[in-house]
């Protein structure tokens, strides 16, 4: 059984039941199209987004990320996002990881790519939001610094930075990756 108790811009708010040892059980949970998240490598720098985030009322560094619109396809997603919170376009994408990051309460699936090979195309139309979104960059080892000292604690941001020096896609020294 379920119960849509709101319909919003980005998610659906749903009060669903299940069967436990006999007994139903309510819980309510956020239903989410879906995501995308793209650690960029720029030259010898990492592209970061420094945007508002009105949940924390906070500003916040986390890689270029954005909700899947209904039916979009996750690449052609990627690369909107890209082209709209920074200005680049990537010229390929390697998919990282799959992350559920808040899976106690909502459905959403965050697809994080990779990508080194960009275009500069100019910043396309943000959201009325992201207005005021600023493009910063970093070295790869000062990425995981601010990871490892807790000044980002985005989790899409710290998965992906994590995930991308595992696999040695982000040079923390001397240039080879």
């Amino acid at each position: 059984m379920e119960e849509v108790i709101y319909r919003g811009r980005k998610f659906t708010l749903v009060r669903r039941a299940r069967q436990i040892g006999g007994r139903v059980v309510w819980g309510e949970y956020l239903v989410h199209p879906g995501a995308v998240a793209v650690l960029a490598v720029n030259g010898d720098s990492v592209l970061l987004v420094k945007q508002f985030r009105g949940a924390l009322g906070q500003w916040t560094l986390e890689v270029p990320a954005g909700t899947l619109e209904p039916g979009e396809n996750p690449l052609e997603a990627a690369v909107r996002e890209m082209v709209e919170e920074t200005g680049y376009r990537p010229l390929r994408l390697e998919h990282l990881i799959d992350l559920y990051p808040t899976p106690g309460v909502s459905n959403e699936l965050i697809r994080i790519y990779y990508t080194d090979a960009l275009e500069y195309v100019g910043v396309g139309d943000r959201d009325p939001g992201e207005a005021d979104m600023e493009v910063v960059q970093v070295k790869p080892a000062e990425l995981l610094e601010m990871v490892d000292r807790g000044e980002i604690r985005d989790g899409k941001t710290i998965v992906a930075a994590l995930v991308a020096w595992r696999r040695g896609l982000l040079a923390t020294s001397g240039g080879a990756r």
